[in-house]
């Protein structure tokens, strides 16, 4: 199939895990936001069979169709692989094999628990479909998912349904995603620790304890699960200050799992001291960033001691996934 128009832009939302990392990955349930800060892709026509990547992410190349299969089933090494995967198979799905320019802008930092693998892959499939017709959000998720297992090994699904649907989500394996319906305007303060960190070892190095001592992870699981049931509770009751609490009770809980790290501890403790409803790492950990729930009154006094780290405000956004045009 030929393009229908010769360029096009999608763009797709960062997001946070508000409860149930980790666990979520064996069918307990996550509480996921979507949140205001975005990556862009346009997709450009070219006359030849090329495929060129151009990002502000540190990643970039020219590829020819070979590439594109090989890069598939390569160990991971760079976001590269599932950008040129993401939009592979968004050209497969119309029957089409065309030379592309895809040039990857994000607001926010990668590798650091905010799903930008998720949000990358979301929007080059958007992107790229966009240039020969429309797919469904549903049909874009799903394909994500296969970008995404070059990433993450195994992924549970939760980041690719909230980069492309939006908004807050309830997500666990058996159930799917499902939209959390309540409009709390949660202001959150991301902090990134600065420490780059692969998912996919992490997951692997949570499986190994799960197989070791079966008896504490379950124990775990199951306090992640209450804490995220009450979580949603709070949610809709718009219960500002148990729903700090219970985000800093999720990261004691983390911490004894063993993916959280002395810095993002001494993250959520700044947080803390200086007015903040409850802090938490978000993500696998490892590295990587924390969140913070603040009031207008401790907002800024949160930010101003977290001068030294990359932080920024931001809220629940509700679109997912968008083609510009």
């Amino acid at each position: 199939m030929n393009p229908m128009k010769k360029r096009a832009r999608a763009s797709a939302p960062a997001k946070v895990i508000l409860f149930g990392e980790h666990f979520v990955v064996y069918n307990k349930p996550a509480i996921l936001a979507s949140i205001d800060k975005r990556v862009y892709v346009d997709a450009i026509v070219r006359n030849d069979d090329k495929v060129t990547v151009k990002s502000n992410m540190g990643f970039a190349g020219a590829f020819n169709k070979d590439d594109l299969e090989k890069m598939k089933k390569k160990k991971f090494v760079s976001l590269v692989q599932p950008v040129l995967a993401a939009a592979s198979d968004a050209m497969q799905e119309f029957d089409a094999s065309i030379g592309l320019d895809l040039g990857i802008r994000t607001e926010f930092p990668y590798a650091v628990g905010l799903g930008s693998s998720a949000a990358i892959s979301i929007a080059t499939i958007a992107a790229v479909s966009s240039l020969f017709g429309k797919l469904s959000k549903q049909r874009i998720c799903n394909m994500s998912l296969d970008a995404e297992r070059i990433v993450h090994n195994n992924p549970s699904g939760a980041d690719s349904a909230v980069c492309t649907f939006g908004g807050l989500m309830l997500f666990d394996r058996s159930e799917g995603a499902r939209s959390i319906n309540s409009n709390i305007d949660m202001q959150l303060i991301v902090v990134d620790s600065g420490i780059k960190r692969v998912t996919g070892k992490i997951v692997s190095s949570v499986k190994k304890l799960r197989e070791s001592n079966a008896e504490l992870f379950d124990g775990l699981s199951n306090m992640s699960s209450n804490i995220t049931a009450q979580a949603l509770k709070a949610i809709k009751s718009k219960d500002y200050v148990e729903l700090g609490a219970l985000m800093t009770l999720n990261h004691s809980l983390l911490r004894r799992l063993g993916v959280s790290r002395n810095v993002l501890d001494k993250l959520v403790d700044i947080a803390l001291k200086n007015g903040a409803l409850g802090a938490k790492m978000t993500g696998a950990g490892g590295g990587g960033c924390i969140i913070a729930l603040v009031t207008a009154s401790s907002k800024n006094k949160v930010l101003r001691e977290m001068k030294k780290y990359d932080a920024f405000v931001s809220r629940v956004e509700r679109r997912g996934v968008v083609v510009e045009n």
